[in-house]
């Protein structure tokens, strides 16, 4: 399944989306003309960073399951008298949302990778409370063109297409606006 994004404008567009709290594309570009497809299956990756002790120290990388929760723990290694960061995963106890835990003192730097492009980091600071991330089903879609922010648009179709175009009342301005079309499936 995926999102198709059709740019009818004579500029190069930068799109921005998020699927629920979590965001699935980040400043891609489609060019003037072009026509992008971007998936809404959640490939991803989750990794957590913490400095404890004037060490930073990282876990272990995560496939991504965007209805875990994910905590954060700060281990003894006995045997090399050190500490390990491991991300341990379990079930969300509030599904839609993807939840963030710590049980360590310092705060924790969780870093989700989508598509092996880009990177969204969430620090969570409160122990033993979670942070929780919507995962869906809306999504939010937000364009740059020509250095102008259009309104986002909201949908739940994943299989929509997003058309930006121009507003063809006064084409010299440079007004653009985006339409959803929800899919036939």
């Amino acid at each position: 399944m995926a999102i198709t994004i059709v740019n009818n404008t004579g500029y190069e567009a930068f799109l921005t989306v998020n699927k629920g709290d979590l965001v699935i594309a980040r400043w891609t570009r489609t060019g003037a003309g072009h026509k992008l497809e971007i998936p809404t299956h959640i490939i991803g990756t989750i990794v957590a960073k913490a400095n404890f002790q004037n060490r930073e120290y990282v876990s272990d990388r995560m496939q991504l399951n965007d209805t875990a929760a994910y905590i954060a723990q700060m281990e003894q290694d006995l045997e090399n008298k050190s500490y390990v960061l491991r991300l341990v995963e379990s079930g969300s106890s509030e599904p839609p949302f993807m939840q963030l835990y710590k049980t360590c003192t310092p705060a924790v730097s969780f870093i989700i990778q989508m598509h092996g492009l880009f990177e969204q980091e969430i620090t969570q600071s409160r122990g033993f409370n979670p942070y929780n991330l919507h995962s869906g089903p809306a999504y939010t879609l937000q364009a740059v063109i020509n250095g102008i922010t259009l309104p986002p648009v909201h949908f739940s179709d994943e299989n929509a297409t997003i058309t930006a175009e121009t507003v063809q009342n006064d084409p010299i301005a440079g007004f653009y606006r985006l339409e959803v079309a929800q899919s036939k499936t």
